[in-house]
């Protein structure tokens, strides 16, 4: 009945941490959406402290989770796997952090004729990690409706793909040659890997599914 417990408290930890990557986009989305309409630094810089602080709410529960793990010798079929899923979802949250570093650090400029795609962009990027933490969610109870979550994954991570090449395209072929458009053109690669690290996290799932299932 202890580790039964021990496990419970596991899931529940790891439940937590999926709320607190969902903040994280959440926060991060919110942030894109109010610089595109407002480049003012002092209030950017507030709304990018959410997002900081709640990828880094994320690492510490991480953290727990891996301390709980082996201290207690909890699901020791599975660890591996589970401790590989939390470090490749991990590399979710530090991504978007990384996009809004990027417009911080860099002075990136969003040209008012791109907020919409990039805005698009930044939705079909968040929708991608909601299907991944449904996924990861399910994982301990559901694998049918995990498999379907990891359908939408590579659904939305292939959409983005198309939005990050329609969009730098685009933007090349208004001929603006200038240090900003090359910076916008990372910034746009920057934001579409967050779709991309949700996509990797889903190959582990479906690796840990094929285990079990064996």
């Amino acid at each position: 009945m202890f580790f039964v417990n021990k496990q419970k408290e596991v899931q529940s930890q790891i439940s937590e941490y999926c709320a607190s990557v969902l903040e994280c986009m959440d926060n991060f989305q919110d942030s894109v959406k109010h610089y595109c309409s407002d480049t003012d630094r002092k209030a950017a810089k507030t709304s990018f402290a959410k997002v900081h602080k709640a990828e880094s709410k994320a690492d510490d529960i991480r953290r727990e989770i891996e301390v709980m793990m082996y201290s207690k010798s909890l699901f020791p079929e599975s660890r591996g796997d589970i401790m590989g899923l939390l470090e490749t979802m991990d590399r979710v949250p530090n991504q978007a952090e990384s996009a809004i570093r990027m417009i911080w650090n860099q002075y990136v400029t969003i040209p008012e004729q791109h907020s919409a795609e990039i805005l698009n962009l930044v939705d079909i990027c968040c929708r991608s990690v909601d299907a991944m933490v449904e996924s990861a969610e399910k994982l301990f109870s559901d694998f049918t409706n995990a498999a379907v979550a990891l359908g939408k994954i590579d659904e939305l991570e292939s959409e983005a793909d198309r939005i990050e090449a329609a969009l730098i395209e685009q933007v090349f072929s208004e001929k603006v040659d200038s240090i900003s458009t090359i910076v916008f053109r990372d910034f746009i690669k920057c934001v579409a890997q967050i779709s991309d690290r949700a996509e990797n996290v889903g190959d582990r799932i479906r690796i840990i599914i094929a285990k079990r299932t064996i």
